[in-house]
């Protein structure tokens, strides 16, 4: 259980939010608004990461790529364009679908270029579509989508350093020496985390040999893939360490076989009371 930082989330409010979100009809940035709206006690990032989870899982397994889909949403496309409200055409039709609206443009233009590099650079870049409501309905479709969009990669990609930076500024004030990842790539390590610390410390009287920064919140499913993939090869090769759950992280991962034995979980860096601090060998 963390000690500092913000508690595990109770699995009563996990579900409740799981119940809820599984009542959306829709995955465009208005669906994921009116959802923070209920919940304005959970911190935004935490609700942010926890529908980005859910849409994931939810896309994984009904978005499925295909010729004949995307020939099929092409059709349904051009049936809504010649209505006489064409406002909101990709919004509406991802909503029928049941997909994301960037995922929706992406079979789209799919069907219109059969080059994919082509396809990418005009999902990338509006202006590169020659018929103009279709440019116009893929931008908005892709201002609408939180998760799937290039604009959402970067702004994931953007937090995900931000929070490894905050950690190595942490690490870098309390003198406590590390490796990073290029250093231990360049060792030959192929599996690293983000800080293998020079010399060991010790938070709350458990030996910390490494430090992983997770700008999400983590659920049984992700943290399960984590362990599997990441985590337990950190254990291999270099024994216990600290995973950061920086956006919180459900309360049933803390009773998990490899908490408190490969490793202990916290949802910020520990404070300074907590942490023992070891001289390195002559």
């Amino acid at each position: 259980m963390s000690e500092t930082g913000m508690k595990p989330m109770p699995l009563k409010i996990y579900n409740a939010i799981v119940q809820d979100f599984n009542k959306m009809n829709t995955f465009s940035r208005k669906a994921e608004n009116n959802l923070r709206k209920k919940y304005t006690d959970i911190p935004s990032a935490t609700l942010g990461s926890i529908i980005s989870l859910l849409i994931q899982k939810s896309m994984k397994q009904s978005y499925r790529k295909s010729p004949v889909l995307s020939s099929k949403y092409y059709e349904l496309y051009e049936d809504l364009m010649r209505s006489k409200n064409k406002a909101d055409v990709i919004l509406k039709l991802s909503e029928s679908q049941g997909i994301s609206p960037a995922l929706l443009v992406r079979s789209l233009l799919h069907n219109v270029y059969s080059d994919y590099t082509q396809a990418k650079k005009c999902i990338k870049d509006t202006s590169h579509i020659e018929n103009k409501d279709l440019a116009y309905q893929v931008f908005l479709g892709i201002m609408n989508d939180n998760q799937y969009s290039h604009y959402a990669d970067v702004v994931k990609q953007s937090i995900g350093l931000e929070y490894e930076l905050r950690l190595e500024r942490e690490l870098r004030l309390m003198n406590i020496t590390f490796s990073d990842e290029n250093i231990l790539r360049s060792r030959g390590y192929d599996k690293t985390p983000d800080f293998k610390l020079d010399v060991p410390i010790a938070v709350d009287g458990f030996i910390i040999n490494w430090v992983e920064s997770k700008a999400m919140f983590g659920n049984e499913e992700n943290h399960s893939g984590y362990v599997k993939d990441q985590l337990s090869c950190y254990w291999n090769r270099f024994g216990p360490g600290l995973v950061i759950y920086w956006f919180g992280y459900l309360e049933t991962i803390d009773s998990t076989p490899e908490v408190n034995h490969m490793f202990i979980l916290r949802t910020q860096f520990p404070p300074r009371d907590s942490i023992t601090q070891y001289k390195a060998d002559l």
